[in-house]
C-alpha cells in the first residue's frame, strides 16, 4: 500500500497522562499490520498551516485492530489543540503505518540503546517490547528518557515493571530540573558511561533536535558510524 492511503478511525480512548500530554487510542474497522518504530499521518484537512497532516509515532507494539498514540500539546501548534479538543468517538482521517526508523530484521549486535527525550518515547516503547517481549532478544537494551520533571516520565510503571522481568533491560530516566532520587541532569553523561569505549550496538536517537545532534556528535566520537546510528526528529 501506499503511504497516500487513508483510513478512517475512530477515537476508542483517551488518558490524560499530565496537562501536556494524552494518550489517544485509534481504532480502525481491520486489523493494523505494522513495525514497532513506525507512525502515522493524520489528515485534518485543513489547518492554519501550510501543511493539513502530522505524523505521530505508534506508542504500542500490534493490538488487533487499535493502535496508541502518544501526543505532546504545542499550545501553538495549528494540530494538537484540536487533537487535545477531541473526544471518544470522535473520527479521524488516518494512514497506513509507515517509516523505516525501524528495528533490522536481525540484530546481530551485543546491545542496542535508546535515548530520548519527551514523548520521543512513544516509538521506543513498542520497539522495546517488541524485542524482550516477541523477539527475546538476549543483548543488553538499554532505555535513557531525558525529562525535565517527574511529571513528565511516560510509562514508568510498565518500564520498571519491564526492567524487573528482563535482566538485560537497563531503563535510566534523567531529569533536568528536578531534584530526585534518580539520575539528574541531561542524558549525555549517563548514556556516556555504557557507549564511550564502543561497544558492539546499534543506537536509537528519538526526540527534540538540539539532544540529537549533540548525542549524535558525542556517538561519533566514541567510534560509531552513520549506520550504528539512527535518529528521528521530533521538533
Amino acid at each position: 500500500m501506499e503511504h497516500e492511503e487513508f483510513q478512517q478511525a475512530e477515537i476508542s480512548n483517551i488518558i490524560d497522562v499530565n496537562p501536556m500530554v494524552k494518550r489517544f487510542f485509534l481504532k480502525f474497522k481491520h486489523n493494523i499490520t505494522f513495525q514497532s518504530g513506525q507512525f502515522v499521518i493524520i489528515d485534518f484537512g485543513t489547518l492554519k498551516h501550510t501543511y493539513a497532516t502530522r505524523s505521530y509515532s505508534i506508542a504500542d507494539i500490534s493490538h488487533g485492530n487499535t493502535i496508541e498514540l502518544c501526543i505532546c500539546l504545542k499550545e501553538d501548534g495549528a494540530a494538537t489543540p484540536i487533537l487535545f479538543k477531541s473526544s471518544i468517538g470522535d473520527l479521524l482521517k488516518v494512514s497506513i503505518p509507515q517509516g523505516r526508523f525501524v528495528l533490522p530484521d536481525s540484530i546481530n549486535t551485543e546491545s542496542v540503546g535508546f535515548i530520548c527525550t519527551g514523548t520521543g518515547v512513544a516509538p521506543f516503547r513498542a520497539m522495546v517490547k517488541d524485542l524482550l517481549e516477541h523477539r527475546k532478544y538476549s543483548g543488553n537494551v538499554y532505555l535513557f528518557f531525558g525529562c525535565r520533571t517527574q511529571i513528565d516520565i511516560l510509562y514508568k510503571d510498565e518500564f520498571e515493571e519491564l526492567q524487573k522481568r528482563f535482566s538485560n533491560f537497563h531503563y535510566t530516566p534523567v531529569l533536568s530540573r528536578e531534584n530526585w532520587n534518580g539520575a539528574h541532569g541531561y542524558v549525555h553523561k549517563h548514556y556516556e558511561k555504557i557507549f564511550h569505549n564502543k561497544p558492539n550496538a546499534i543506537i536509537y536517537l528519538c526526540g527534540w533536535t538540539n539532544m540529537l545532534k549533540e548525542t549524535r556528535d558525542n556517538l561519533k566520537s566514541y567510534g560509531y558510524t552513520r549506520s550504528e546510528i539512527k535518529l528521528e526528529f521530533y521538533d
